[in-house]
């Protein structure tokens, strides 16, 4: 069932289209909630999986989302989904920039926390396993409503379907970038590369579960694809600058590499910087996997060899909308998963991306 995985259209693209994130990035923080939510001031008990439900319904509901940082297109056009989604539902939502240090969200949790301002989080975790206890059993003590979005938490990185939703929150939105989805595109590259293969692999932080899932699919493609082999690791905080610079020195320490694998729009914009630069742009293959604005339109030219989209803006706007069915009183899905695909010049034509 569709609702139970993740669904990969390998480039089928026959009429597919996603919400067009807006190139502005939005502002950090909407403050006109609406009468809505606030009307209804039956106090409602929202079932999170544990002993202590979380008491919902009254007053204006306040947003933390937790983000991994505001460093790149994605995270920005993900803040806009969010944005959007809070404006619907009236509620307020602040923005919090973790930088991409598990140390900086641990202490913005903290301070939410006893801030008393909030009365639910959208947690964008760098470090699931370090924020589990605090937004898994601490938040909900406080009455706080917890979504959790892309990353897991507590350590359920290589979980699959309902397994990757932790009790103590009320749903898990992502699955685009868990193990079955990194196999699936990987093992496509493969068997569109047959025969020995020398590649180097851009990915995010070293520790996120994106990077440790794309490790273990890389360890399933090898087990049926032995030649295809991955010569460099280039763990990035998915910025287009560090995949440029760690990108120049991989190609001059490997100059028989064959393909670049990148798992996100901005670290495959730094990869075809870094090929040009070193004058091997047209012989080596460059497979994208964010599915940016930048991503489709170097497909429609030949720069790159496919994409893989992903939806930021669908992420965090479906979280947020979770976030406020649940504190109506509505029942969530544990899992609420996203979509995928793979889009060549053959089969991208006027598909439009999320960011």
């Amino acid at each position: 069932m569709i609702s139970k995985q993740i669904f990969l259209s390998l480039g089928l693209g026959t009429g597919r289209r996603f919400l067009l994130g807006l190139a502005s990035f939005a502002a950090l923080s909407l403050a006109s909630p609406s009468l809505s939510l606030a009307s209804d001031c039956t106090p409602k008990s929202v079932d999170l999986g544990n002993a202590s439900p979380v008491k919902t319904g009254c007053g204006d509901l306040r947003i933390a989302f937790l983000s991994m940082g505001t460093n790149n297109t994605y995270l920005q056009a993900g803040i806009k989904g969010a944005n959007d989604a809070a404006a619907e539902i009236g509620a307020r939502i602040d923005v919090f920039d973790g930088g991409w240090t598990p140390v900086t969200q641990y202490n913005q949790v903290q301070n939410i926390l006893s801030s008393g301002k909030y009365n639910a989080i959208l947690g964008e975790i760098v470090d699931g396993k370090q924020a589990c206890k605090i937004l898994s059993e601490e938040a909900p003590k406080k009455n706080i409503l917890v979504a959790i979005s892309n990353n897991p938490l507590c350590g359920k990185d290589t979980a699959e379907g309902d397994a990757l939703w932790t009790p103590g929150t009320i749903t898990f939105v992502g699955g685009s970038q868990q193990r079955p989805a990194f196999r699936e595109w990987i093992m496509w590259i493969a068997k569109q590369n047959p025969g020995p293969q020398k590649v180097i692999l851009i990915t995010g932080p070293e520790l996120l579960s994106n990077t440790v899932n794309t490790n273990l699919a890389v360890k399933d493609v090898q087990s049926k694809y032995p030649d295809f082999k991955i010569v460099a690791e280039l763990y990035t905080d998915y910025s287009l600058p560090q995949s440029y610079q760690k990108a120049v020195p991989a190609l001059q320490a490997h100059p028989d590499a064959t393909i670049i694998i990148a798992c996100a729009g901005d670290l495959t914009r730094g990869a075809v910087q870094a090929a040009r630069q070193a004058n091997r742009l047209s012989a080596i293959k460059i497979y994208d996997g964010g599915g940016n604005e930048w991503a489709f339109d170097s497909v429609r030219k030949g720069i790159i060899a496919s994409t893989r989209v992903l939806t930021p803006y669908t992420e965090q706007y479906a979280a947020i909308k979770a976030i406020g069915a649940a504190w109506k009183g509505e029942r969530v899905p544990h899992y609420t998963p996203l979509e995928t695909a793979i889009y060549t010049k053959a089969t991208v034509g006027d598909t439009k991306p999320q960011y």
